[in-house]
């Protein structure tokens, strides 16, 4: 009489289970390892921060560096919120119309749209405004104004407003940028005089400086694109 099927699986069953029951002290159970010294935590990116610090301050506090100080108009009342002048680094002399072209705009505010129009000035103080204390000057100064160029976010060169030079020549002065918002660069050099520059402006403000007491946290480097 042949045996039911429960009973030959419930024979089978058995018969595996004698079998890992043998076989228990042959099989070793790996359990994982713990490290006595963990691994080093990653550095955190402070550290890469600070290596970008310090290269900054290295190139931007070389002395004998050309330096030209640099400022320009906010373009919304929430831009006012922040200091625009900056000492602009170089690490040689170059034409105005090279600093013009792409290297102006990492200190220029770009607005929504891409469609802002600056007329570039040079300021040079003639004669510093009177102060008494620290309340509004008592008497202002006077500054020549020379019109330079006109540059437009659009645009990848300036349209200079008088002959190309060095920007050595700038030397103690100030470029000033004047946020025309967004006026058709075209016309605005439509409409220029150019008997109306270099003139003479009186001034609340002072355009002198020291550039020894500039902090390196308001020097910016200018690096120029690579010549194609």
């Amino acid at each position: 009489m042949t045996p039911p099927d429960w009973f030959l699986q419930l024979l089978g069953g058995a018969a595996i289970l004698a079998l890992l029951m043998m076989l228990r002290p042959f099989v070793r159970i790996r359990r994982p390892v713990v490290r006595r010294h963990p691994a080093p935590p990653l550095l955190p990116r402070t550290d890469e921060m600070e290596q970008r610090w310090r290269t900054h301050v290295q190139r931007v506090m070389r002395p004998g560096a050309l330096h030209v100080a640099f400022n320009r108009q906010s373009v919304s009342m929430g831009d006012d919120a922040v200091e625009h002048w900056r000492l602009l680094i170089f690490d040689g002399d170059l034409p105005l119309s090279t600093l013009l072209e792409r290297p102006i705009h990492n200190v220029l505010a770009s607005i929504q749209g891409g469609q802002a129009t600056w007329l570039l000035q040079v300021y040079e103080s003639l004669e510093e405004p009177v102060h008494q204390g620290d309340t509004t000057p008592a008497r202002p100064g006077r500054v020549r104004v020379t019109d330079v160029a006109v540059v437009a976010q659009q645009w990848s060169a300036p349209h200079l407003l008088c002959p190309d030079f060095p920007i050595s020549r700038i030397a103690t002065g100030t470029l000033y940028a004047r946020y025309l918002a967004q006026q058709d660069p075209g016309e605005v050099i439509a409409a220029y005089r150019p008997e109306s520059s270099p003139r003479e402006e009186v001034s609340y403000t002072s355009y002198t400086y020291t550039p020894g007491a500039v902090p390196p946290e308001k020097r910016t480097m200018i690096r120029l694109p690579p010549l194609r």
